[in-house]
């Protein structure tokens, strides 16, 4: 059939244009539009046509040219696109892909007329080092700078000093200048070689490392157990400040334990392919969950150093990219060779028993606070003891004759959710009738409690009747009740909003010794699970039976507030209600809710002489517990002994999760439909040979691998490595995708600046710092990131680079950033992770709490967010944008959501950061400048001063009148509260620091 000529767009004379370039202007509309049709899958293949090859291509089909070069008349695929025909036109239109534009027509046009000349994509092609021009002074700059006179841009001037420092600070080592530098060096490059020496910037590095690694201080999924591999993330941070030449640090990870005479630590080092999660639900083949980690660590290995999808190629062959499912399964074979059995948990070898020497540190450091608070804990005891034998002889005079702790309840509401009745007698026991459901929750509410005030705790009383089954405690088939969970609900009359009151444990007269998830103890019913929860045995005289709640802390109470006590029965057993129950509360803490015996107070008012020195001294220990000051100090004692025997503990040899070779081979199949067991074709260790192919492919192991990674002919490697550089220090990528190399990824900004910076890794023996020093030392990252209008409409993302880039810092920049800009910074490096503030209750719905987050004390409060604690299934709250850890992961996210503004106002740190930060402002003679210099790095305009000194002010003015508030905000954290004569000043300024620190200016990269 005749194909049509048309040239759609005519080159006026005179006017020259680029040569289209194959790689830069055709692969990626082929890619885009044709290659899901007609690319390397055959699964989705049509028509039997490939267009991601050359041969197949220029073929001819039936009597017809697909691509007949320098002849649009004779080209099939240039009829397809230009036709009018919707049944011919490609993409069709029912494909969903957009259709092609006129200016990629043009490309396609022109591509054609040229002879159609053939080639790879760019990141497939061995990186060659461009020419610099004669008179370029810095290799970044001449590459920015000529594409800046190719759109007749220019760049930007320097930025101001204190900007450009706080620049450099933050990208070598993510905290503020005032930390890292000192402001009497004014030599460039003495201070970023200071900077590049400092232990923070290999800190710095670790967290974009461990992002990748997707590292974590526990397992993922519903358990979410804990592990102990904190030792590799100091391997990290210790490799980084050694500057380990990223091929050794890429050799090590990978096959640490198969180098000749293998270090503890180069065995070590391989855990970050032992970093991902592991599953140990029950009911799962571990040899599912051992293949799911094999796979795991190829798609990380092709995201970290290839910068390719290979993930795509685990159940098809890939749709874009010359990545086949064999080749994938190839690069399986490698980790299928690992001693592992898919097990998780403690049985998840192979394991290193490994000592960390970075362990003590934190051992000796927590011992000095121990001790610190035990002496401080024993001056607020006696202080406190002071006031209790005023207060024995008044509470004595005041107890009656016959006092009772426990004041039974009468309801003013019973509701049940599945139709069981309530009927309420006069001594507050309730009895219930009518329907018999397999389950239900009681909802017992009470308006009036008496003369209590607070409740401690509450009592729950479950009694025999001669209405239920055998007289017994339920009107169930056996009798026997299971309660699987408790609630307390307080909420004021005429509101809508209800508050879940937390308890701190719970004991009973009886209950069944029980193991694991089972049905039998008082204390499972405070962690909503019904698979769990309180049982007794029945007796064959029946017997009331009493279980006694204790609150976590005490409930002031209102008038017009209700209470609201809810009875869960909820077993997988069901028919196991209780029939008759009395509950009860004690506005007295301590033994009277812990034990079943007669409270002290009780014991008192039955005296007529004498107290006995026994009960005097519980009689002590309940009056100790509302003394808050003391109970405060005591508290942190007694989480300084728990977090130094944990610390202890971490000093010790700890399992770690590493590679291992397994003695018998295993034989690796491609997966067909990438599912577990569907073993198809058998395959051996290789490489992807469109990548870089091996000339000796046999008996290839792990270190072959690890050397094919970081060979100077491999075209990805070291481009990608130095786009992650590159990223580090401005922010975004040369290559925007940084985990997509491939057809669909975006192509380099500069992609000679690109490839010159790859070689120039290469050549110099994979030298990080190098790169970061030349990045770092360019006229392009020291200039102004101020810009226009017209800047903005023709360069909205600054691709180009005319200015500086300007973005959010990540959060945990923010906070350390708080911490070093107060000087609560720890700049101890290395030891077992630590748990920076938290809200409280933050993990108790993920294990219906069975877990609780306890925050450290002391100073390893203030270390960097690189050493938080890290729990998969619960990241820390204060990173908005980090990344997940469950896979890895290596773009950058950000974020500005307005939950991340409402942290930074009210999160612990932040507070306790301001608090600190006022404090010295009260004690210095300039508080506002030294204010703006600690958090901003600069003086404050005399416009802004006065905004500033307006807000201290009007905030002075409120604390002064409200000298409870003034207390309360300055007593947020661990540090020691100011005097009470400058508690309202200090509170004053701690709203300016509060405020200095949410400004944009403290946590953005200017």
């Amino acid at each position: 059939m005749g194909i049509p000529f048309l040239i759609l767009c005519s080159q006026s004379p005179g006017i020259a244009e680029e040569p289209v370039s194959f790689s830069r202007d055709i692969l990626p509309i082929l890619s885009d539009r044709c290659f899901h049709c007609h690319g390397p899958d055959p699964s989705h293949r049509k028509a039997d046509l490939r267009l991601d090859l050359e041969e197949e291509t220029k073929r001819t089909s039936d009597g017809v040219n697909i691509l007949a070069p320098g002849s649009l008349e004779n080209s099939e695929l240039w009829y397809r696109i230009i036709t009018d025909e919707e049944d011919d036109l490609m993409p069709p239109p029912d494909s969903h892909r957009k259709p092609l534009s006129e200016s990629e027509r043009d490309l396609i046009r022109r591509w054609i007329e040229d002879g159609a000349p053939w080639g790879n994509h760019w990141a497939f092609e061995k990186p060659e080092r461009p020419e610099l021009p004669s008179d370029a002074t810095h290799p970044v700059d001449a590459f920015i700078q000529q594409r800046l006179a190719e759109e007749n841009l220019a760049p930007s001037p320097p930025a101001p000093d204190h900007i450009q420092r706080r620049r450099l600070s933050f990208a070598l080592t993510g905290l503020p200048p005032a930390t890292t530098m000192t402001s009497e060096e004014s030599d460039w490059n003495a201070i970023v070689n200071q900077l590049l020496d400092s232990p923070h910037h290999a800190e710095r590095l670790a967290m974009w490392w461990l992002d990748a690694a997707r590292y974590s201080d526990t397992d993922g999924y519903q358990g979410d157990r804990e592990r102990t591999n904190w030792p590799w993330r100091d391997w990290v941070i210790d490799a980084f400040s050694r500057n380990l030449p990223f091929d050794q640090f890429t050799i090590e990870q990978f096959a640490g334990d198969l180098l000749p005479d293998a270090t503890p630590e180069q065995i070590l080092a391989t855990c970050f392919h032992r970093n991902h999660m592991t599953n140990g639900e029950g009911g799962r083949h571990p040899e599912e969950s051992r293949i799911d980690y094999v796979i795991d660590r190829v798609n990380t290995t092709g995201t970290v150093w290839l910068g390719l999808t290979l993930g795509c190629s685990q159940c098809h062959d890939h749709k874009f990219d010359p990545i086949s499912q064999e080749d994938y399964y190839s690069l399986f074979a490698f980790f299928n060779q690992i001693d592992e059995t898919g097990a998780a948990g403690t049985k998840a070898k192979p394991y290193l028993a490994y000592q960390s020497p970075f362990a003590q540190p934190a051992v000796e450091e927590t011992e000095k606070w121990y001790i610190q608070s035990q002496v401080l804990s024993k001056e607020a005891k006696a202080r406190a003891s002071e006031k209790f034998e005023p207060w024995l002889t008044r509470i004595r005079a005041q107890l009656p004759k016959g006092y009772e702790a426990w004041k039974a309840l009468r309801p003013s509401a019973m509701q049940s959710a599945e139709g069981t009745e309530f009927a309420a007698e006069a001594d507050g026991t309730i009895q219930t009738a009518g329907p018999f459901p397999r389950q239900d929750d009681y909802r017992i509410s009470y308006n009036d409690l008496g003369d209590l005030s607070r409740v401690a705790g509450w009592k729950l009383e479950v009694f025999p009747h001669e209405s239920h089954t055998h007289g017994q405690l339920s009107r169930g088939e056996k009798g026997e009740f299971i309660l699987t969970n408790v609630k307390l609900l307080i909420s004021k009359r005429g509101e809508s909003q209800v508050r879940e009151i937390e308890m701190r444990g719970a004991i009973a007269d009886a209950q069944l010794d029980v193991k694991g998830r089972n049905y039998g103890k008082v204390g499972d019913t405070l962690d909503d699970d019904p698979r769990n929860g309180w049982t007794t045995k029945l007796e064959e005289t029946p017997e009331a039976r009493v279980a006694i709640f204790e609150l976590l802390e005490p409930l002031d109470l209102h008038p017009d507030e209700t209470l609201t006590f809810v009875l869960l029965h909820r077993s997988t057993l069901g028919d196991a209600n209780i029939g008759r129950f009395r509950i009860s509360a004690t506005d007295q803490r301590g033994e009277t809710v812990r034990s079943l015996k007669p409270a002290p107070l009780e014991e008192l008012a039955s005296l007529t002489g004498e107290i006995p020195g026994d009960l005097k001294n519980r009689l002590i220990e309940q009056f100790l517990l509302d003394d808050e000051e003391y109970q405060a100090i005591r508290d942190n004692a007694v989480q300084a002994q728990r977090q130094l025997n944990e610390f202890r503990k971490a000093a010790g040899k700890l399992n770690v999760q590493v590679l291992g070779k397994r003695k018998e081979p295993r034989e690796t199949h491609i997966l067909e439909r990438g599912v577990w067991d569907a073993k198809g074709e058998l395959v051996k260790a290789s490489v992807p040979g469109a990548v870089l192919p091996l000339p000796n492919s046999e008996n290839l192991d792990r270190l072959d691998l690890a050397k094919w990674l970081v060979s100077p002919e491999n075209p990805l490697t070291a481009r990608v490595v130095a786009n992650h550089l590159w990223q580090i220090v401005f922010g975004e990528g040369l290559v925007r995708t940084p985990e997509d190399f491939g057809l669909q990824g975006e192509a380099p900004t500069h992609p000679e600046l690109l490839d010159w910076l790859a070689v120039e890794l290469v050549e110099n023996d994979w030298d990080i710092r190098h790169i970061l020093r030349l990045l770092v030392t360019s006229e392009t990252f020291r200039q102004s990131s101020d810009t226009s209008p017209e800047l903005r409409e023709r360069d909205p993302e600054n691709r180009l680079l005319a200015r500086a880039p300007r973005f959010r810092l990540p959060s945990w920049m923010i906070r350390d950033n708080a911490l070093a800009a107060s000087g609560l910074l720890n700049p101890m490096v290395g030891g077992p992770p630590v748990k920076p503030w938290q809200p409280e209750g933050v993990w108790k719905e993920i294990f219906m709490g069975g877990k609780t987050y306890v925050p450290s004390v002391g100073p390893a409060q203030y270390r960097r967010t690189v050493y938080a604690y890290w729990r998969r299934s619960s990241a820390p709250t204060f990173l908005f944008d980090s990344a997940q850890r469950r896979v890895c992961e290596v773009s950058t996210n950000r974020t500005n959501t307005p939950l991340h503004a409402l942290t930074l106002m009210n999160d612990t740190t932040m507070l306790e950061a301001s608090r600190v930060l006022a404090k010295q402002a009260v004690d210095s003679e300039s508080p506002m400048q030294d204010l703006a210099k600690r958090v901003l790095s600069r003086k404050l305009e005399t416009d802004e001063a006065n905004v500033v000194l307006r807000e201290q002010k009007k905030a002075l003015d409120y604390y002064r009148s409200h000298p409870q508030e003034a207390a309360r905000f300055t007593t947020i954290g661990q540090q020691s509260a100011p005097d009470s004569k400058e508690a309202a000043e200090v509170a004053s300024w701690m709203t300016v620091a509060s405020l200095l620190l949410n400004l944009d200016e403290a946590m953005t990269h200017e």
